[in-house]
């Protein structure tokens, strides 16, 4: 190893890894245990998208990531009741208070129950009133190939919502690392599917045998790790009928209805664009821009493993009054930003060598994309930096109203540059680049009015 690799060794370890300090030991093991594991599922799943683009065809390909996004957009419809639990879960497990961290788990996990019964409903009846091939721009030749993937996957999904729960009491007992085991083996449960299927040609080319694979490798998982974990560490705390108290809602719901309101304008941003590609210029064109987007992720993807485990590292300095913590924290993780653009320039420089190894002559990826989706990953990294900080001492309300603005403009805007300056996929994500500007700007300012006492009305709310 060259001594300028082992100079840059030393600055990271320094920087993020050596700390005596609990707060800090608790960093390194989540950060390093993440590591571990988000290489796991970040290596299978970019082998696994070749297979499935394969298996499916590019068609095909387009209409699961199409549908994949619109899935998402449900993963949310928990109100904020997720984050509110693990606010709450992690204040009562830290003063022992085992009977009252049990209300809020059984409590939880009735009103999602709740939540997702309906959810089921609406969405397995959707599969019967809406025109999918025409909301998903395919032939009606594939209607009912759609309608029972469609049924597999809103049913499995339905369940999951209720079994992810396990994975938040998780993170609020400071074990996120545990929490990443859960996606990472179901990642590789998919991959070995996904493989056999397209060596033994089981249900070639058909869309049903992806959605089986992909939601019930979650699902046997989710179901596993509950019955682990509620039969031996959590046994304490697992969900009873006995439990249960519906006035729990309001204390759970009181930060997280914020949240959720912020996230939905996060999926109408993030989540929209393989729709828009579909209906504007066709499925196909959905399968380069996720191909840019899965390469250029590599970058935010490492940037989040270190990134995680502040968010409630920052609320326990911030209640301390821990500031120069907080100063010193932000500096480094600017610096480790600092690191990431230049990678990401380096992926540049290397982007249609690698997409020539990884994809082969199956999807081409214009440069312009490319570029667009490196500045896309740049201004997001950018930004969470600041909102971690803002999101752990629990003052959105100006990311709030943001947010909405955002979610109203976003969609049109893409639309815009997509169609009208005939951009194609390049136009959406510029789109969203110009959206995230703003907190660009706007969060940087609130986290030094934060920080320095002079944060006044909506900076301080």
């Amino acid at each position: 190893m060259s001594q300028k690799k082992k100079n840059l060794l030393d600055i990271l370890k320094k920087r993020f890894l050596k700390s005596g300090s609990k707060r800090g030991e608790g960093l390194k093991k989540n950060i390093l245990g993440l590591l571990a594991l988000r290489g796991v599922d970040v290596g299978v799943s970019y082998l696994r998208f070749p297979l499935t683009l394969k298996f499916l065809g590019t068609e095909l390909h387009g209409v699961w990531l199409t549908l994949g996004g619109i899935i998402n957009w449900f993963s949310f419809f928990n109100v904020g009741l997720g984050t509110g639990l693990r606010n709450k879960l992690a204040e009562a497990l830290a003063k022992n208070e085992i009977s009252l961290a049990r209300s809020y788990v059984s409590s939880t996990y009735a009103i999602i129950g709740i939540i997702s019964l309906i959810m089921f409903l609406l969405l397995g009846g959707s599969v019967f009133v809406l025109n999918w091939p025409k909301i998903l721009a395919v032939p009606d030749t594939y209607k009912s190939m759609l309608a029972a993937t469609l049924l597999i996957v809103f049913s499995f999904f339905s369940m999951r919502f209720v079994l992810k729960l396990v994975s938040t009491i998780l993170v609020a007992d400071q074990r996120p690392a545990v929490s990443q085991a859960i996606r990472s083996i179901a990642s590789v449960i998919f991959f070995i599917g996904i493989w056999l299927a397209l060596k033994y040609r089981i249900m070639y080319g058909n869309l049903v045998m992806i959605g089986v694979l992909s939601s019930g490798s979650v699902l046997l998982v989710q179901i596993a790790a509950s019955i682990i974990l509620f039969s031996k560490r959590y046994r304490h705390i697992r969900p009873s009928l006995r439990f249960i108290d519906w006035h729990k809602f309001k204390s759970l719901a009181s930060i997280g209805v914020q949240f959720f309101i912020v996230q939905i304008s996060v999926i109408i941003m993030f989540s929209t664009d393989n729709i828009i590609i579909s209906q504007i210029t066709g499925p196909e064109d959905v399968v380069p821009y996720n191909v840019a987007r899965k390469y250029f992720g590599i970058v935010e993807m490492l940037f989040l493993i270190v990134l995680e485990p502040f968010w409630s590292a920052f609320t326990q300095a911030y209640t301390k009054k821990e500031y120069s913590w907080i100063r010193k924290s932000i500096k480094q993780l600017l610096f480790l930003w600092g690191l990431s653009v230049v990678g990401s320039l380096i992926m540049l420089s290397l982007s249609g060598w690698v997409y020539e190894i990884w994809i082969g002559d199956m999807v081409s990826v214009p440069l312009r994309l490319s570029v667009l989706m490196m500045f896309f990953y740049m201004i997001k990294s950018w930004n969470n930096v600041f909102v971690y900080l803002i999101n752990g001492v629990g003052k959105i309300r100006m990311q709030l109203y943001m947010s909405l603005i955002i979610a109203v403009i976003n969609i049109p805007l893409s639309i815009f540059f997509a169609k009208n300056l005939e951009m194609g996929s390049s136009g959406v994500i510029l789109g969203t680049i110009v959206c995230l500007s703003f907190g660009a700007i706007l969060h940087p300012i609130q986290y030094k009015r934060i920080i320095n006492g002079t944060a006044r009305g909506i900076w301080n709310q």
